[in-house]
């Protein structure tokens, strides 16, 4: 657990934790709403990887992330949500910072992520954290428009930031 003077305390989400962080991301547009399941397996299964931020008040604040298959030093950020009131405040790259400093087998060197071009703030965010990282961003489309076929949805952006070293 880490507390920070805005009384935020990060730390590991547990399957309790599943039906407030759905409800978080539905009050999370543009962030594509998942199943209630979806997030009772992130929460029990990717535990490890993700982040729950809680302010007196309850959950602000979600980051869903794994180490993604056959690329054992990259963690691929999969949705970052903080609820609306406390936007502006830096809890979302509190909480990716959080989450890179954790021990795993092996050490991190890559992050990465989708993000829609639209998006302003997960894109001021992502090449934030480069930045912070004193590292580079590379950018290309991993799912374009038509991969969505009929669903309106925009391409997808894949960040790739690295590489990097955060022990």
């Amino acid at each position: 657990m880490q507390n920070d003077p805005l009384h935020i305390v990060l730390r590991k989400p547990c399957i309790k934790d599943a039906r407030t962080v759905w409800e978080l991301i539905q009050k999370s547009p543009p962030l594509d709403i998942n199943s209630l399941y979806s997030y009772l397996i992130l929460c029990a299964h990717f535990a490890d990887t993700s982040v729950v931020a809680q302010s007196p008040e309850g959950t602000c604040g979600y980051v869903s992330a794994y180490i993604r298959p056959g690329y054992n030093h990259t963690l691929f950020i999969w949705q970052v949500a903080v609820e609306k009131e406390k936007h502006g405040q830096g809890i979302a790259k509190k909480m990716i910072s959080h989450i890179l400093q954790r021990r795993y087998p092996n050490t991190l060197q890559y992050l990465e992520t989708t993000v829609n071009p639209s998006n302003t703030s997960s894109n001021a965010l992502f090449d934030s954290i480069a930045k912070s990282l004193n590292t580079h961003c590379e950018k290309s489309i991993l799912f374009s428009k038509k991969d969505f076929g009929t669903l309106d949805h925009e391409d997808e952006i894949l960040y790739r930031i690295g590489p990097f070293d955060t022990q």
